[in-house]
């Protein structure tokens, strides 16, 4: 039983974005999927590649979600080593305040980013998303670091500085190697967030740095074609590949880490 409500929940769950792939290979200009065509073809993936429009907003996509990254690594895993390392008055609400974006409406988060990038002349630039972007994406991180780091044995560290290791040496060679785990999915998570996330994207994207999402969202509401389709099927594609490629990195540095303890 337990079994049949998991298929349910994963076929409840993956059945709009089979929907999606469907109608974006089948050969027709209606919204139909293959099996009431009966024809499969590539051409509205070629329309895709083919706009230099659509390319753009691919290309910025992943720019901005390769931004994204590091300041969403650096905040919050430096964030997660601070609450884990050190006592202080305030923690608790501290530690609140970080993961608030979280819960905070993505409208206000992208009307706020909107009027403060302006006033300091960031406005524009595919910085000013990644920006926007990592206000989600830090506190996520946030809370993978510190899950990986409440797991690393506080002593090993001072046992490294105590045979001659530098702090900086002691945490490269000692901790690093057991949070990478967290390090690995906090960086595709943040990269996936950035990849899909429309709202702030859509208040701060100018005609020169719209994202994917961004282009897709006025197709939808004035001319879904099948090319919109094929859109969304290169962001679930892409964001498939990166999980995929996520869960090798894990499988991979669990092999190593068996091999290297027999």
């Amino acid at each position: 039983m337990t079994h049949l409500f998991a298929l349910l929940a994963v076929a409840y769950l993956l059945a709009p974005l089979l929907f999606c792939l469907l109608v974006s290979v089948a050969d027709t200009t209606n919204l139909e999927t293959p099996f009431t065509t009966g024809r499969v073809s590539l051409r509205w993936y070629e329309e895709f590649f083919a706009d230099p429009r659509w390319l753009a907003g691919l290309r910025n996509s992943v720019q901005i979600a390769l931004l994204t990254v590091p300041l969403a690594l650096v905040c919050g895993t430096t964030a997660a080593l601070a609450f884990e390392r050190c006592r202080f008055r305030g923690r608790t609400v501290v530690g609140a305040l970080i993961l608030t974006p979280l819960f905070v409406p993505p409208v206000v988060l992208g009307m706020q980013s909107l009027a403060f990038h302006q006033r300091i002349g960031l406005w524009g630039t595919p910085l000013s998303i990644a920006v926007a972007h990592s206000l989600w994406a830090t506190p996520l991180v946030f809370t993978v670091m510190r899950a990986s780091l409440a797991g690393v044995d506080p002593r090993l560290e001072p046992a490294a500085r105590g045979l001659g290791a530098s702090p900086l040496r002691a945490f490269a060679l000692v901790t690093l190697p057991l949070i990478l785990p967290g390090l690995v999915t906090s960086i595709f998570f943040a990269f996936i967030i950035s990849l899909n996330e429309f709202i702030m994207a859509l208040f701060l994207a100018t005609p020169r740095t719209q994202t994917l999402p961004t282009l897709i969202w006025p197709q939808v509401r004035t001319n879904v074609t099948p090319v919109v389709a094929a859109a969304s099927g290169v962001t679930i594609l892409v964001t498939v590949g990166v999980l995929l490629i996520a869960n090798r990195l894990m499988d991979l540095r669990k092999m190593v880490g068996a091999w290297q303890s027999e």
